[in-house]
């Protein structure tokens, strides 16, 4: 994954990737240790996503439910994780970001992380 910071334009969004911790029990879901078949139980269980809007304002609409939120968030969601997203690189396009996204899920479950990624 490429680490270095790209200055968008200002007529270009900025696309952020975000990490929101999850209670721990959710690894225990049968869908979710289907896609983290590596995980260390004690490691973080974390959600991955990417967003144009500030991160506080996604990780909310997660909260609050409806079309935009993502149901492991909405129901397991416990706060934004910042550390373990501050100084990630930001994106000009929103393909961009999703395959960064992707590809920091993937990284984290490399180190043993159970990681939801929609």
């Amino acid at each position: 994954m490429n680490h270095h910071p790209r200055h968008p334009s200002a007529s270009n969004p900025t696309y952020r990737i975000y990490v929101v911790r999850l209670a721990d029990h959710v690894a225990r879901r049968a869908r979710f240790r289907e896609r983290n078949p590596r995980y260390e139980p004690g490691r973080p269980v974390v959600y991955v996503g990417s967003t144009k809007q500030p991160i506080e304002t996604r990780y909310a609409q997660h909260r609050r439910g409806g079309m935009m939120s993502n149901p492991y968030v909405r129901r397991f969601g416990r706060r934004l994780f910042p550390w373990a997203y501050e100084g990630l690189p930001v994106h000009d396009s929103k393909e961009a970001a999703l395959e960064a996204e992707r590809a920091y899920a993937e990284e984290l479950r490399a180190r043993g992380w159970a990681v939801w990624q929609a």
